[in-house]
């Protein structure tokens, strides 16, 4: 006879606080798209004009926009969607619905923003004229009631959750009279107390993020404003997505993206598999002599300028260089310049890449090998198994956890590819496979000043990125059951 599973805790499909955010999101959803948003004049033939959502998404304005959906409200049907989604099929998940309600709010009121500061370009507006209507003003109630209801059905569910914990602790008998559950506040007050010197320790590296990481951020700001030096960040001009606008539009916008995602897969494909193959050999190694030699070897490129090993790699890459040289061994009568050919580009830069982290990412899975209970290996072997099949039932399941933790991390960077080394290598014969998103910010921000506008591509490329370090964590948690968090 089989024990009767254990119920999860929490409230079942008939939470009313569940349906209360599905309604609020389609509230949400159908009062931004199809009540008017915006009350105003048309510029050239200065006609009344009321738009609504569903106008702004088909793009049937009169301005550069004409045609073209605006990205903000498909930002609100895909949000207010995953917030339908997340509080129908995944009610436990409340880190999921307050993103998701968080990005809805702020989806709606950045619709007025960039509504406000880009009337007359992009939608053909007289900016005088503009009045936001009742439809806007009542999805903004709605998108901050949604985000509202998501935290109050949090905060009530904690406590209840709380609530029988404590009754449970205090049902046992096993506890000693007078006792009584402290609270969030006291045991940190009491650890404190206790070790604040650790906590002391602590406090330069706080300084260090607050400063250097975080407080750089304000920055941002500019990505939807036209920075100027001598007016400052918020004194500057407000310009809505203008910037974001100009990218997506221009001619780089395909190419840079395109070279980034292609340089970094090839890197994925190629360079992540490359040190944990090379660590699994050296694992294998008997002679401890020939296994330092070789982790040697393959650490030195890693400690190499690089700018030292870019000339290098030119040396090696030209017509008169080693490359050359193989090539005529191989009966190629006229050498090619492989950094002076475009479709080289892509092989060179993620072979180099190997070359030059092979040695020095092997070591933490190096690691991770040495922390492997050898008995596990005497039983595969007592069982018949070999080398081989040793490394596919224990080897690799032992690093697995190392693995899926470095995998989020690297598909997390794949928006990411660093302008460095592209910048000393690439030429002008050679943009159309190597210009990347880091490079095509470093030419707008550095060599043309267009501070606001590099901002702006550099923020989408973040936001980018976080996405997927998402999507890989989750990904890595369903299927590994390992994750950041």
């Amino acid at each position: 006879m089989t024990a009767a599973a254990k119920p999860t805790p929490g409230l079942g499909m008939s939470d009313w606080k569940r349906v209360l955010i599905i309604v609020l999101c389609i509230a949400t959803l159908l009062s931004c798209l199809f009540l008017v948003q915006v009350n105003a004049v048309q510029r050239k033939t200065e006609e009344a004009q009321a738009l609504t959502g569903f106008d702004f998404l088909l793009g049937h304005t009169t301005g550069k926009s004409e045609g073209s959906p605006h990205p903000l409200v498909i930002a609100v049907i895909l949000f207010a969607v995953w917030g339908i989604c997340t509080a129908a099929f995944m009610p436990d998940k409340f880190l999921y619905s307050i993103l998701s309600a968080i990005f809805l709010m702020a989806a709606v009121f950045l619709l007025r923003f960039d509504i406000t500061y880009q009337a007359k370009g992009e939608f053909g507006l007289e900016a005088d004229s503009v009045k936001f209507a009742f439809g806007w003003i009542l999805a903004m109630i709605l998108s901050v009631a949604t985000f509202a209801a998501v935290i109050w059905r949090k905060t009530e569910r904690s406590v209840v959750l709380k609530k029988k914990e404590l009754d449970r602790i205090y049902a046992s008998a096993n506890i000693p009279g007078g006792y009584k559950v402290e609270t969030w506040g006291q045991i940190v007050r009491r650890d404190f107390k206790k070790h604040w010197r650790i906590y002391a320790l602590i406090v330069p590296a706080l300084i260090f993020y607050i400063v250097w990481c975080y407080g750089p951020m304000y920055g941002i700001i500019i990505a939807f404003n036209d920075f100027k030096p001598k007016r400052g960040i918020l004194g500057s001009e407000w310009v809505g997505l203008q910037w974001f606008r100009d990218f997506f539009r221009s001619a780089y916008a395909y190419r840079t993206i395109r070279n980034t995602l292609f340089i970094s897969f090839y890197n994925l494909l190629f360079g992540f598999p490359a040190p944990i193959i090379l660590a699994l050999m050296l694992n294998e190694m008997r002679s401890m002599k020939y296994k330092r030699t070789v982790q040697t070897i393959t650490y030195m490129p890693y400690f190499i300028s690089l700018v030292v090993l870019c000339g290098i790699l030119k040396d090696f890459c030209s017509t008169s260089g080693l490359f050359a040289d193989v090539q005529k061994l191989l009966g190629v009568e006229s050498p090619v310049n492989l950094l002076g050919d475009a479709k080289y580009f892509r092989s060179v830069y993620v072979g180099s890449e190997i070359w030059q982290r092979l040695g020095w990412d092997s070591i933490i899975y190096l690691s991770a090998l040495a922390g492997i209970d050898q008995e596990q290996y005497e039983a595969a072997t007592i069982d018949g198994a070999g080398k081989f099949k040793q490394v596919i039932h224990v080897t690799l399941p032992g690093i697995l956890p190392t693995i899926s933790i470095l995998l989020i991390l690297r598909i997390g960077a794949m928006m990411g590819v660093g302008y460095e080394k592209i910048i000393l290598l690439y030429n002008g014969l050679t943009y159309e496979t190597a210009d990347v998103v880091s490079t095509y910010v470093y030419r707008k921000g550095i060599e043309d000043a267009n501070f606001s506008f590099s901002t702006a591509v550099n923020l989408f490329n973040s936001v980018i990125n976080f996405l997927l370090v998402v999507f890989a964590n989750k990904m890595s948690a369903v299927l590994t059951e390992n994750s950041l968090w």
